[in-house]
This record gives C-alpha cells, structure tokens and sequence, in this order.
C-alpha cells in the first residue's frame, strides 16, 4: 500500500500519533507524511527538519509554518503536487478537522479516496471555518450549531472514511453515516514503545502534563494543586506546559518553591522520563488530553482523574477516578499508604496501553479503513 498522509505538524520527537505511520511503514507499506516544520502548538514552539526518513515512512515538510499548510499556502502547491505525483499513492489520510483544504485538494487533484481523522465530532468541539467561533457558540449556540452541522456535513460527504478519536462521540456515529459511508472510533496513538530509562519512581511525586487552557481544565488544575501539596504526602507537584493558566502556576510555584515544579515545554522524550519517575499523574481534563492519559498507563504511573471522560476511564481498573477535586488527598493518601493499590493501577494501565494505544494496535485500525477504501 502506498499511503499519504497530511498533518499540520508531525515529529516523532514530539507527537506521539507519529507512531501510527512509521509502524505502517514498518510493515512494508510505502507512507509519504506531508506536513510543516515549525508550529506553534500546545507543545510550544517547536521544529522538525525538511526531510526526514524512518524506514519505508518519510516525512516530507516543504511548509515552513503549520499555519501554511492549513491556509494553504499556494506558493507551494506545485512542490507538494510534483510529490505526491512522483509518489503514485493509493490513498490520501488527512489530521485534523481543521487541517481540510490540502487533503481535499489531493483528493480532487488526484481522484483518490480521502480518509479523514477528526478529534472530535461533537459540534461545540468540531472546527469551523469561522472567527470567534468559541464566542460565537457562547452567544448564539443555537445558530452555531446549525451552521456547524451543514459544515460537517458538506465535509462528511467529500470523505471516504471518518476516524474519530474522542470514546464519548461514539453516539454521533449514526449522524454522519448518512453522508459518509464509514465512520469509525480509533483511539489517539500513545506509543513509547521505543522509549527506554533507567530512572527510579518516586511514589511521592504528582505529575501534570498538558497545556493550561480552559478547555483542558486548567482552572481546577490551579485549584487542586494546594489541596495536593498542604494535605498530602506529596514531596513535589511537577507541571508541564504552556498556556492562559500559565501565570497562575507560576505564582504557585513562588509559593510552593521546590515543591512544585513548573516546566514551559520539553522535549516528548524528557516528558516520559518524568512520567516515568512520578508516583502518579493526575488529570483534570472532561474530553480531552488523552496523551497524557496515555503516556500514564504506557509508562506504568498511577493514574488519578476527576472526571470519566465520558467511559473513556475504567474507574476501579486503569484509573483511580474520584468524584471532585476536593478529594483528591484522600484518594492520592490512600494511594501513597497501599503500594498493592500502587502496583494495581500500574499494572492494568499497562494493559490499557498494550491492548488500544499502541503504534501496532492503533496503526492496524488505520489499515483496515485504508483497505476498506481502496478498491
């Protein structure tokens, strides 16, 4: 199978969703990644060099910024095209709702079927084309969601398959199965498989990664951290990423001092090491942030959440899952004085990990759409 894949930006240093291409690479498929070498994103500011080959897997980034290649820079059009020309793929695979216009434009260029990898398709989580559209869906939700459904739809029809990554929209399915003919789930590609450390755990250290947005949940982030550092046991709260919340980290962490560490951005093989070393990771995040999610059970941490993410979360089996913030120390108490609770969660969250978010589990769902697709 030759294979095209369209992201705004991809590294293997630094996105774990990489995994899924380079491990159909590995398999003896031909895969042409197109996507930028720098971006803005909730990982920082970061950057990835023009060319780069990992087995049968090349990554081709003729786009400077993520930005061009989702507005579409036409100036480099031609470049993409000649390659992708010279590829001779079977199948084009776009990432990102958002991140539309280059693989329709492959796909019309071309006339090859295009499967679409969406987060979300939730309408107050889907993209749209539009400016202000988080005011937009404040003020006039009703309108929005009307203009964000036919835009879904209009873009629905254009595709030859759907892959979604959130566990909670599975009921929207049959909402687009009527314009598109397969919408499936896949889960977000956590894969470490390749990471390797020597660094010890330390059971009484906590551990946050991802950015401080509001839509990660960062306001009860900045909440919880006190009741984590006053009433428990809890040598040092570590927090990594960038974000609107950033500040009142920061000023936290003057208070705290050594205890709470707080990180802008690291590279995605120093974030594992300090997953790794923690006792456990708590999210606060409702429907998102499924890295981290998994890079905890990939990794062996215990992991504390304070919402389901819609069943996403076993509560009782992979995740330690508690009703509010508010009791957090409890849980993270009764945590730190059972080492077979500890072993517990480490031990089925590697079961998670090894049965749904690995670059194989995750890359052979990806294969069997590409194949449904490609007669």
């Amino acid at each position: 199978m030759r294979i095209v894949f369209v992201f705004p930006f991809c590294s293997p240093k630094i996105n774990s969703i990489s995994g899924g291409p380079i491990y159909l690479g590995s398999q003896g498929h031909e895969v042409l990644l197109i996507t930028a070498q720098q971006a803005n994103s909730l990982k920082g500011d970061v950057s990835a060099p023009e060319f780069e080959r990992i087995g049968c897997t090349e990554f081709f980034r003729p786009y400077p910024r993520s930005q061009d290649i989702i507005s579409q820079n036409a100036a480099i059009w031609p470049i993409v095209r000649n390659r992708v020309a010279s590829f001779k793929p079977q199948v084009i695979v776009g990432f990102g709702d958002f991140n539309y216009r280059l693989p329709l434009k492959l796909r019309q260029y071309f006339g090859l079927p295009l499967v679409m990898f969406m987060e979300y398709l939730n309408l107050e989580k889907f993209s749209v084309p539009i400016r202000g559209r988080t005011l937009l869906l404040k003020v006039v939700p009703g309108p929005y969601k009307i203009f964000a459904r036919m835009w879904q739809r209009w873009l629905a029809r254009r595709f030859s398959a759907i892959m979604f990554s959130y566990f909670g929209d599975q009921d929207m399915i049959p909402n687009l199965e009527e314009y598109c003919p397969i919408v499936r789930y896949v889960p977000w590609c956590c894969d470490i498989e390749d990471f390797k450390t020597t660094a010890q755990r330390n059971p009484k250290i906590g551990i946050y990664i991802g950015s401080l947005e509001q839509f990660k949940n960062a306001a009860e982030l900045v909440k919880a951290i006190p009741l984590i550092l006053d009433r428990t046991d809890t040598e040092r709260f570590i927090v990594v990423g960038p974000g609107a919340y950033a500040g009142q980290v920061e000023k936290l962490s003057a208070k705290y001092g050594s205890r709470l560490e707080y990180i802008k951005s690291v590279p995605r093989s120093e974030a594992l090491q300090l997953i790794r070393s923690a006792g456990y990771g708590y999210t606060p995040v409702i429907d998102c942030g499924l890295g981290f999610v998994g890079d905890c059970w990939g990794t062996g941490t215990p992991l504390i959440a304070t919402h389901k993410l819609k069943g996403f979360l076993n509560s009782g089996v992979d995740t330690l899952v508690v009703n509010r913030y508010q009791d957090l120390p409890q849980a993270i108490n009764e945590l730190f004085s059972s080492p077979d609770k500890q072993e517990f969660y480490s031990a089925n969250g590697i079961k998670r990990y090894h049965n749904n978010l690995t670059a194989e589990a995750v890359g052979e769902q990806y294969l069997k759409i590409i194949r449904e697709v490609v007669t």
